[in-house]
């Protein structure tokens, strides 16, 4: 065989096996006029209540930024299955072990995106904006371009933080709500629909829209039967509805006894509740206000509105563990150790704030 044909053959069986192997690449420019690190994360979200996590476990990848906002990231070790990802800055106070997502403003420091190892996306920030994707543009596939029209649906929104009255505030996140289910219907993408159910209030929700919650899950086993999202939507849904995959409520099985332990506990609660009046009364007095922080103050507004501790962490989007660690705080500060003790005290010191 002459050399020059071998050479080619060669050439040709290593470009044509090279070719087999395929790879993620992310590229783009973004905005670093605030404090950022110069570097770009890329965590992986395998479970839905991860969506506005930023914990360090998550992080598959990793590329500096340049001094212009260019970065460029690539790999190979992605699942077989497109999922969801997040693309995110930190701070340059921070390390990637408590860093935070900012929504919103001037600080937005994240995007969602859909990725697998086929994925080739450019992601653009406006240089004309100042937050590090601040109005991006995003090509690539028509997957991620929906992506990017439910960020720009959800994030405004989000700037409750802004909004004065309490009645407001409600209406606000009625429109949200609806205009998230209402993207989630019309999407053509069944991960993008996803996207948007997840970010619905499920505890809200939940009696009102269980027709739309539960079709979206017949979806999902049709058209992603294999995917562990699929199995993560339907815990999740049975979680908030607690109902079983026949539809039967298991709430009759357990409301007899509840209402017996119930009767029991008013009479004792009551009793204890009187006891405890006087004693809320000559603490509140006591209790320095100025040793508050705003988050602390905040987070005890929730707690009197009525809100959960996951209520709570989707709202300020913060870690689950860190509302604990600020009710903690709360607890020790204020010389208490419940909700309702919290409830009944926080009256007078919200009025003093």
């Amino acid at each position: 065989m002459p050399l020059a044909k071998l050479i080619f053959l060669l050439l040709f069986t290593f470009l044509a096996q090279t070719s087999l192997v395929a790879e993620y690449r992310i590229s783009g420019k973004l905005n670093l006029k605030g404090e950022w690190q110069h570097l770009i994360y890329l965590a992986t979200i395998d479970k839905l209540d991860d969506y506005y996590s930023a914990k360090a476990e998550h992080i598959i990848n990793m590329a500096n930024i340049d001094n212009d906002g260019n970065f460029e990231l690539r790999g190979e070790n992605l699942p077989d299955h497109a999922q969801f990802y997040k693309l995110y800055l930190v701070r340059e106070e921070h390390s990637e072990f408590n860093a935070c997502l900012y929504v919103g403003g001037e600080n937005h420091n994240f995007i969602h995106i859909i990725l697998d190892n086929e994925t080739d996306l450019r992601i653009e920030a406006d240089q004309s904006t100042y937050a590090p994707f601040g109005d991006y543009t995003i090509q690539g596939n028509s997957e991620n371009n929906r992506m990017k029209e439910l960020s720009s649906l959800v994030y405004p929104s989000y700037m409750f933080y802004e909004i004065r009255f309490p009645s407001e505030l409600q209406f606000s996140q009625n429109k949200l709500n609806k205009d998230l289910f209402h993207f989630a219907d019309t999407c053509s993408s069944t991960l993008v629909s996803l996207a948007a159910l997840n970010m619905t209030d499920f505890d809200a929700y939940m009696d009102t829209h269980i027709e739309s919650y539960t079709n979206f899950k017949k979806e999902l086993k049709v058209v992603l039967p294999n995917h562990p999202y699929t199995r993560n939507y339907g815990r999740k849904l049975r979680y908030f509805s607690d109902v079983t995959e026949n539809g039967i409520s298991n709430i009759w099985k357990v409301s007899s006894f509840l209402l017996f332990l119930s009767t029991i506990g008013f009479a004792f609660l009551f009793f204890r509740l009187k006891q405890q009046n006087q004693a809320v009364k000559e603490v509140q007095s006591s209790i320095d206000i100025n040793s508050f922080t705003q988050r602390e103050l905040k987070i005890l507004e929730l707690i009197v509105d009525g809100k959960s501790n996951k209520e709570i962490a989707r709202q300020l989007f913060i870690e689950l563990s860190t509302v604990k660690s600020h009710i903690n705080k709360l607890y020790s500060k204020m010389g208490i150790s419940n909700r309702q003790e919290a409830k009944r005290r926080a009256s007078s010191l919200l009025i003093k704030s």
